[in-house]
Formats: C-alpha cells, structure tokens, sequence
C-alpha cells in the first residue's frame, strides 16, 4: 500500500464491477481511506467479503439503493457489510481530503 508523505486520507469511489477497478483502487489504498462501491460496483458484495473487505478494505460502505436496485441487499446483509445511504454521502465527502473515482 501506498504511504502518503502528507497523511491526508481519500474516498474510493469504485463504480464498476470489474476486478480492474478493485485492483487500482487497491493500489492506492491506504489506512485511513474509506471506499465507497456505488452504481455497478456494488456488484463487488457477491464476491469473498471475508477474503476481501474485512481485512484489506476494513472501512468500506455499499450503496443501499444500488445493493437494493440489483437485488444484493439480502446478500449484503447476510455477509455484514456496512451499507450507506445517499443522504450520508456530502458529509463523508467533507470528511476527506481526495475523493478518487475507480472504473
């Protein structure tokens, strides 16, 4: 993971479902980074939460309106992970200091 000389943090917007956009946001990824799976990617909660999202992406949040218009809320819930809604977003927003959008 990336050290950053400034100590600033960032949100991961990850928006797609491809395995490329997991990768380059996990590239720079670092603690005290939050990562935010919005539109398409929210598709990333049918994969190994614990494989993936507890240990290497521990401060994570899905969309629930885009977990719930994909039909992944269920499935969301059953494997504990932490959701948002869109209300939420402008006061996470403020709350770092870059915001990086992952395709």
């Amino acid at each position: 993971m990336n050290s950053k000389a400034s100590n600033r943090n960032s949100l991961h917007l990850v928006v797609k479902s491809s395995t490329d956009a997991l990768r380059h946001c996990y590239s720079q990824f670092d603690a005290g980074d939050t990562v935010l799976f919005l539109d398409d990617g929210v598709l990333q909660a049918a994969i190994d939460a614990d494989r993936v999202f507890k240990p290497i992406f521990r401060n994570s949040f899905f969309s629930a309106t885009d977990l719930e218009a994909r039909g992944l809320r269920k499935l969301a819930d059953e494997k504990g992970l932490r959701t948002f809604n869109d209300p939420e977003f402008p006061e996470l927003l403020q709350k770092h200091d870059f915001c990086l959008t992952w395709k």
